[in-house]
This record gives C-alpha cells, sequence and structure tokens, in this order.
C-alpha cells in the first residue's frame, strides 16, 4: 500500500503526462519503479500515457 503523499505525488505526475505537460527523468523513473511493483499503478501509467505509447512499448524489433 502507498501512502497518501506518494498517491499525490503519482497523480500529479499522470495529470501532467495526460495533459502533455514536461514530466522530468527523475519523476519518470519514480513511475517506472513503482509500476514494477504494482500492477494498479501500471495501469494508472497506462491510462495516462495512452494507446498510442502503448503499442509503441509493445511492437517488436
Amino acid at each position: 500500500m502507498i501512502s497518501s503523499t506518494t498517491r499525490i505525488r503519482i497523480e500529479k505526475i499522470l495529470n501532467r503526462l495526460k495533459t502533455n505537460q514536461s514530466v522530468t527523468l527523475k519523476e519518470r523513473i519514480f513511475l517506472n519503479k513503482l509500476s514494477n511493483v504494482s500492477p494498479v499503478i501500471s495501469e494508472w501509467v497506462s491510462s495516462a500515457l495512452g494507446a498510442e505509447a502503448s503499442s509503441i512499448d509493445n511492437e517488436c524489433y
């Protein structure tokens, strides 16, 4: 379970992602680390990035 402070921080970052505002590398790393341990946060990040970003991540090279 995450703290209220962490959840609010995540929500602020995700809102900026949804509106195409700048997100620092440090914030992206923070989201990535949490996404790796929490399926719920992983879903939040996927939703914020949208379908196009998800399809790019899943492309085969």
